[in-house]
């Protein structure tokens, strides 16, 4: 199914979108950037200082030896503000919830399992039933309510908080390049990666090495409109630069570019799809013209080699800024959603890797009770966050907000703090302090999120 544009929704989230895509041009550590790859490659190495470029991947094949059950956060981002309500129903209020919404609300929503929630249908598409599918296996541990006292509402500062993990609008990592930054290694920079064209802000680290990479065949070297004879010219002109060495600090930094580029394509060559056999090709099948499917697809494969893989970044690309059009948005944006996430857990455990991986599904707010008069919903609070996998601990793992205690603003009230919930992913999915990471972390509590 085709996602609708990531452009739609009010000028706020428009305008987010694009400040992100061009903040982490200005962050210290990408002002330090190497990109990585041929004239067409998309791998990106973000690193604070100069890396041994020859050792890159021979890092990340120590870094996966020294710790092969390593576990792996993903973390997967639902852009806009995705409705609670519309997507996990509240059938013993569903009378208040109907007539807050009576032109957009779900309509008779199957139930999950005995939480006394409805289910969009939506999230019923996809392998096994979807994420509903997954919810009824017990590899979904559901968190509503989710959000931070005193919600901003605004999508750029709640992006921003969720991203770092810190109510600031001054400019900081990201919580998971934080974790990075304690735990990661100096030299290994597939450690932190973003299924992506650039850094996902989640990642973004002081010191430590973290990249963005599709797949292996986009770090190929490739010219736009030329091939056969000039390309083999152009490919042969390409290897005599990377294996040319200069005095002078321009060349060298060129050649040295180019002699890292062809390092990794060469590394990654044995993974390439020739006549269209994919040696990561996923065992199982994933929906088509989904791009979060292909993204997920690209991460499956990846964490199946031992490249030292601990923390990865996937924005979903569909939309939940749900102003207008709500009911075909949303539906359209968690069908996809869904469809890719059971595809993505279906692969990890034909693979054999489930056990080690946890995915983490966010979004930066919830929205308002009552339905506005474009077929939509207003900015909210009390929003709606999951774990997936099959060391989940299933079932529904925070306190659904109550209809008839709503807040001063008159939005859902938050149950669950985000940064409790990061505490606990920090401590009993990686093992690691949270105080680490999280200013004041022992202030926010624990929630059970794995078993």
């Amino acid at each position: 199914m085709p996602k609708p544009s990531a452009h739609r929704g009010c000028n706020d989230f428009r305008q987010t979108t694009a400040a992100v895509r061009g903040r982490w041009l200005d962050t210290p550590l990408s002002r330090r950037q190497v990109i990585a790859g041929g004239l067409g490659a998309t791998l990106s190495v973000y690193a604070s200082r100069a890396m041994p470029f020859a050792r890159m991947l021979e890092a990340a094949e120590a870094q996966a030896a020294s710790a092969p059950n390593a576990p792996v956060l993903v973390s997967v981002f639902l852009p806009g503000g995705c409705d609670l309500l519309n997507t996990f129903v509240p059938l013993g209020e569903y009378g208040a919830y109907a007539d807050a919404r009576k032109n957009i609300k779900v309509v008779a929503p199957p139930a999950l399992g005995s939480t006394g929630l409805g289910v969009n249908p939506a999230l019923t598409k996809g392998a096994g039933g979807g994420v509903a599918g997954l919810y009824e296996a017990g590899k979904i541990g559901l968190l509503p309510g989710i959000d931070y006292a005193n919600p901003d509402l605004s999508h750029f500062h709640s992006r921003h908080f969720w991203e770092t993990g810190l109510i600031t609008q001054s400019d900081a990592p990201g919580w998971l390049g934080r974790w990075l930054d304690h735990h990661g290694a100096a030299d290994n920079p597939l450690q932190g990666i973003a299924l992506s064209s650039m850094l996902s802000p989640v990642l973004r680290s002081a010191s430590a090495p973290v990249a963005a990479v599709s797949s292996p065949d986009d770090a190929q070297f490739w010219i736009r409109g030329t091939w056969g004879p000039a390309f083999d010219r152009a490919l042969d002109a390409w290897r005599k630069v990377a294996n040319h060495d200069s005095s002078r600090p321009g060349p060298a930094a060129a050649m040295r570019s180019a002699r890292f580029a062809q390092q990794v394509a060469t590394r990654l060559e044995p993974y390439l799809t020739v006549d269209d056999k994919d040696p990561l090709a996923p065992p199982v099948a994933y929906p088509e013209d989904n791009d979060l499917a292909k993204d997920l697809s690209h991460l499956a494969g990846l964490l199946s080699l031992p490249l030292g893989i601990r923390v990865a970044a996937v924005d979903a690309g569909y939309q939940f800024d749900t102003h207008d059009n709500q009911t075909q948005d949303l539906d359209a944006g968690l069908t996809g959603v869904s469809a890719a996430l059971a595809s993505f857990q279906a692969d990890l455990e034909a693979r054999g890797i489930a056990d080690r991986v946890l995915t983490f599904v966010w979004s930066e707010f919830g929205r308002r009770v009552e339905a506005n008069d474009s077929g939509g919903t207003d900015h909210g609070a009390g929003g709606i966050a999951w774990v997936q996998g099959t060391r989940a601990l299933g079932g529904v793992l925070t306190e659904y907000p109550n209809l008839s205690a709503l807040d001063v603003e008159g939005n859902l009230p938050v149950t669950v703090d985000f940064r409790r919930v990061y505490a606990s992913l920090l401590e009993g999915w990686l093992g690691t302090d949270a105080g680490e990471v999280i200013p004041n972390a022992g202030a926010f509590g624990r929630v059970a999120v794995t078993r």
